[in-house]
């Protein structure tokens, strides 16, 4: 409780001192002097505020505490103002707290909705029955962009004869307030303990387009008739805009829903529909109303509900649970695989779990226009078409992966999240973590031969790794309140880090432990919440008792970033020592900074379980790195050693000098000797060392050399992530040139071998496209020479493309071709009726080397008909990273960046993503002062990491070029000539 200003300064302060914002109650006085009060305040935070402009902003980012030498003190970012809550009728808002009062119990909620397609009018009227606590003449709930017409609430304890629901209780103060997105009710009498009260409120809203909370969609059918759709999406605080309620998670309660539609659509919501009945008619059309079954107690934020003209088709899982799939009429037929892999998952996750799903159907629809990859809402999933549509003749492996992916992640919510939800968003990672873990041990299962934990350090632990090394990264179980602060954590971190966390402590748990685990968890906390500390005292509960898991894990969770284990060898023995990763700490010693960031790595350590083998002991051992150095034994004869098997721990490793040689030396001669985890582990550490100024450049290029003979996907997928990166950033340096000829050459081999038959098992599917789109851009004759033909094939005689080498073939006939090939392709696009292929052909639209045509591309954004908005990401990122594009994507950015804004609704988060993916290639010193200075008064809300993050990549980019551009030209020269 804050220490404020008392109402009457005369009074005894032991008995009235009183906070003006008090979180379970609220301070009463007269109007004079509610005035006096918010005069001070006013002067207070003028004061404050010229204080803080006068001492100009404190920040431990060294991307904005430390700049080149040309950027100015005005190029900083402001401080951002102190903000009074003021409500619509310009009183003072009594409540200042972004979280509601903790002693109010919504119970039950009973919707009626009923949109307009038309018009995209909605009338609606909410009923929530809850109880407080505490006693109080107060309560506060959310709304957001909603008119509130009628409201009133109902007392259940004192039925008189002529009303025998209650009676309703006189409202004193109503006051909305916007910009905290919540409303309070003042009574004039008390509401009482273990007394049931409804709250009734009738709203106005308007169907909008920025993908968010209650919204529409549109799709063109077969006919070429444009078909809308009413659809919701509420993670993580959207429902308030659907509908007035009390919008936090551990706020579980039980829904009824009731929507009103015409006689030509389809409503669906969380449960299944217990009768149908006329409802008269309006404005000229006969309507329906659906009413539907009530929930389970669940958070709002998995409240959903869609108004449509879809069909469906359906399967039943082994205990006989319904799971449907809908979608537009035309694209039904692209829905069997999701609906197998569906039902097959449904079956594992309840063996798995010990736990049965609660509900009596699952459904999974496909949504046109949808921001997210897919929404797990309890009962009625929603999609971007591309995470659940798959056409066996068109679509490629890749993209048929990512839909069993993203239905396993899904489906894995149904019970992390939906059954057990996390009590905060601060334990957002307990939702997203698990599923994004258990999304991959799901689809390892139905589909065993796709080697998906092999996959899983390439998709989830690698990124994690990268992000995490950053200075603006942000620990996994992190302090939110607003819901900017709140939206500003569905990142890498929650998502992939909370993943690695999960894979490692499986590997040191073992398997039967960890599930076994998941199962008491579930069964402690169902249809209610938990913390993280919930869920290492059942791990602990079940781990060798020597494991104290809360402890191991809480260094992993409770502070940002991983550790560096260095290795280095005297004999026998083995000296591991460990300091936190930083991708920043050589560049903050080359300029001699000293900061908070840098205090803190010095003091951060771990529990690490430290894997490893070597040449005479292919068995993995453990050594426990309990935030300590640790030394251990080893035979004196072994050749080599490699730590952190299958890179299965969430930390990099680097060794000493003969140590890398040693692993280097015996890659070139047998690189089977190491799995093919491990070889991706050795490419993806060896290059990010270098990357932070631990290595000489010369150690990767050594390392790499062994390509020339490798031929499994995920060290090949791995080593082209980190050579484009370096084209990237070295497009400028006299060294560019060399290095596009040098990773021609290691391409080269493996591209001739790996052939143009669209066969063999799913990795080598996956493999072939990579290798060849990437022997394409790198300008592989023998590649060039075999696409640029079948492109005119296509092109000329309609001559079918295998899906697998469609990016690699249109790609070649983009960037290799002119006008005449790149307009082919958008009218491919435009005609084209499969999600995949329309995103593939997003993407490859962008490798031309016409600045012309890439500038046309780019005002192609700025018409939601011709590039939907949740496309635009896309278009900007390939943009961006073509040479012939870099500047412009980010000068389209910049200049339309306000249309941008109103295209996703002011989504803060969301422009933060195309910062990223538009900057994150710079590295010369005047684009970071461009980037600095356009966002330097500029309040950028739940996107500010996302803007610090890139401003310190560019940074990076700008220090490693400048250390590595000459080592990396020498040794290329000697090993070109």
């Amino acid at each position: 409780m804050d220490s404020g200003a008392t109402c009457c300064a005369g009074e005894s302060q032991s008995i009235h001192k009183r906070s003006l914002y008090e979180h379970n109650g609220v301070a009463v006085c007269s109007q004079k002097r509610a005035l006096i009060i918010a005069c001070g305040v006013f002067a207070v935070l003028f004061i404050v505020s010229v204080v803080l402009a006068t001492a100009g902003p404190q920040t431990d980012c060294p991307c904005l505490g430390v700049k080149p030498a040309d950027i100015d003190e005005e190029d900083m970012p402001l401080p951002p103002s102190p903000k009074i809550p003021i409500a619509t009728n310009n009183e003072l808002f009594p409540w200042n707290n972004p979280r509601l009062p903790t002693f109010i119990r919504p119970m039950r909620y009973k919707i009626n909705i009923h949109p307009n397609l038309t018009t995209l009018d909605v009338k609606g009227q909410v009923t929530i029955d809850f109880q407080v606590e505490k006693e109080t003449n107060f309560i506060v709930f959310h709304s957001k962009n909603l008119t509130l017409t009628e409201k009133h609430l109902i007392s259940n304890a004192l039925p008189t004869s002529l009303d025998r629901k209650g009676h309703r209780l006189p409202i004193t103060r109503f006051l909305e307030y916007p910009s905290g997105q919540q409303v309070y009710m003042e009574l004039k009498e008390k509401l009482r303990k273990k007394v049931n009260y409804t709250l009734v409120v009738r709203f106005n809203s308007r169907l909008g387009r920025d993908l968010e909370g209650f919204y529409l969609s549109s799709y063109v059918n077969k006919q070429g008739e444009t078909k809308f759709l009413a659809t919701t999406h509420f993670e993580p605080t959207y429902a308030r805009s659907a509908f007035p309620c009390f919008d936090e998670p551990h706020l579980k309660a039980r829904f009824r829903m009731s929507i009103f539609r015409d006689r030509f659509h389809i409503a669906l919501f969380n449960t299944p529909i217990a009768n149908t009945e006329d409802a008269g008619f309006y404005m000229g059309t006969g309507l329906l109303r659906d009413d539907f079954e009530e929930s389970v107690e669940m958070s709002t934020y998995l409240v959903a509900f869609v108004i449509c003209d879809y069909k469906s088709i359906m399967q039943h899982t082994s205990k006989n649970i319904t799971v449907s799939v809908y979608a537009p009429t035309g694209l039904l037929p692209q829905a069997n695989f999701a609906l197998s892999i569906a039902t097959q998952m449904m079956d594992h996750y309840e063996d798995y779990f010990g736990v049965p799903y609660p509900l009596p159907k699952q459904d999974l629809i496909a949504i046109p226009d949808f921001a997210a990859g897919a929404m797990e809402n309890w009962g009625l999933i929603t999609y971007r078409e591309t995470s659940i549509l798959y056409d066996p003749d068109e679509t490629s492996s890749a993209a048929k992966q990512w839909v069993a992916i993203v239905v396993a992640h899904e489906l894995a919510h149904q019970w992390f999240g939906n059954l057990v939800t996390m009590k905060w968003w601060n334990d957002l990672w307990l939702n997203e973590g698990f599923a994004s873990f258990l999304e991959y041990l799901g689809v390892d299962h139905v589909m065993p031969d796709w080697r998906m934990m092999e996959q899983f350090i390439l998709d989830k632990t690698q990124p994690a790794l990268s992000l995490d090394a950053l200075a603006t990264s942000h620990p996994i179980s992190v302090q939110v309140g607003d819901p900017t602060e709140i939206e500003s954590i569905f990142d890498t971190i929650s998502y992939n880090k909370g993943a690695s966390i999960l894979y490692m402590l499986e590997k040191f748990l073992h398997e039967e432990i960890m599930r076994s685990g998941l199962n008491d968890y579930l069964n402690m906390h169902m249809y209610s919440n938990a913390e993280t500390k919930d869920l290492w005292d059942v791990f602990s509960k079940h781990a060798n008792q020597s494991l104290e898991v809360k402890v191991i894990m809480d260094s992993w969770t409770n502070q940002m970033g991983f550790p560096l284990i260095n290795l280095t060898r005297e004999g026998d023995k083995i000296i591991a020592t460990q300091e936190r990763f930083l991708l920043t700490d050589i560049m903050n010693h080359d300029l001699n900074i000293t900061n908070s960031t840098s205090k803190e790595t010095s003091s951060a350590k771990w529990y690490v379980p430290l894997s490893y083998y070597t040449d005479k002991e292919k068995e993995a051992q453990y050594v426990w790195m309990n935030q300590t150095n640790v030394e251990f034994n080893i035979p004196e004869n072994i050749v080599w050693l490699k730590a952190n098997v299958n890179q299965s721990g969430f930390y990099r490793v680097t060794y000493s000098e003969d140590m890398w040689m040693s692993i280097i030396a015996a890659l070139h001669k047998n690189h089977s000797i190491f799995s093919a985890a491990d070889r991706a582990s050795l490419i993806d550490d060896v290059f990010t060392l270098c990357r932070a100024g631990i290595l000489n450049a010369t150690v990767p290029l050594e390392l790499s050399l062994y390509l020339l003979k490798e031929r499994d996907y995920v060290p090949w997928a791995t080593a082209l992530e980190h050579f484009q990166s370096w084209a990237r950033r070295l497009a400028e340096s006299s060294s560019y040139r060399m290095f596009l000829e040098y990773t021609k050459r290691l391409i080269t081999p493996v591209s001739e071998s790996i052939g143009w038959e669209d066969t063999g098992p799913h990795l080598k599917k996956l493999m072939r496209s990579d290798i060849l789109a990437s022997a394409i851009l790198a300008n592989v004759d023998s590649a060039v020479n075999e696409a640029k033909p079948k492109f005119r094939a296509w092109m000329e005689k309609s001559t079918r493309i295998p899906p697998n080498l469609r990016e690699v073939v249109y790609a070649a006939g983009i960037k290799y071709g002119g006008v005449k090939e790149w307009e082919f392709c958008w009218d491919k696009y435009n005609k084209s009726r499969v999600p995949s292929e329309k995103k593939l052909l997003l993407k490859v639209l962008g490798v031309s080397s016409d600045p012309w045509l890439l500038q046309r591309y780019l005002q192609n954004t700025l018409n939601r008909d011709l590039i939907k908005p949740q496309d635009i990401k896309i278009v900007l990122a390939v943009v961006a990273a073509n040479p012939e594009g870099r500047l412009l994507s980010w000068r389209h950015l910049r200049a339309h960046w306000n249309h941008f804004q109103d295209t996703f609704g002011n989504n803060t988060f969301t422009m933060g993503g195309l910062v990223t993916a538009v900057t994150s290639h710079f590295a010369a010193e005047y684009d970071h002062k461009e980037v600095s200075h356009f966002f330097r008064r500029m309040d950028m809300g739940s996107g500010q990491r996302a803007l610090e993050q890139s401003l310190e990549t560019i940074m990076l980019n700008i220090h490693w070029v400048k250390h590595n551009d000459e080592p990396i030209f020498s040794w290329l020269k000697n090993y070109l000539r």
